[in-house]
């Protein structure tokens, strides 16, 4: 299953739908937070037969609240779901406020399929 898949599955309930890959659309509802994902890189695992179908997928997912607290609670909980894809790696979170919205960066790597 590709990781894209896996991430809007597992953390959709969380912000009540409000999740979207790369940016959020205009036609969007407004919600005081949200989680927009992308995929960052890729590492394929090759062999020397060529392709195996499988990748590390590096991922970014940007929680945004517009309560600190609220912030940080459902970054703990997106990072508690996350763990539970395997095999996976937590690489950070780094938090950050802009545009009247408090901001959480997470980084994760996730072993993926894509045949």
């Amino acid at each position: 299953m590709h990781a894209s898949e896996q991430i809007f599955n597992i953390l959709s309930e969380l912000v009540d739908g409000n999740i979207y890959p790369l940016f959020v659309p205009e036609t969007a509802p407004d919600s005081d937070r949200y989680i927009v994902y992308q995929i960052i890189s890729t590492e394929p695992d090759n062999t020397l037969d060529g392709t195996t179908g499988h990748e590390w997928v590096r991922v970014q997912i940007d929680v945004y609240c517009n309560d600190y607290d609220e912030m940080l609670a459902l970054s703990s909980r997106v990072i508690g779901r996350l763990n539970g894809i395997t095999p996976s790696n937590y690489l950070g979170v780094q938090h950050l406020y802009e545009a009247n919205q408090y901001r959480a960066i997470i980084e994760y790597e996730f072993w993926q399929t894509f045949v």
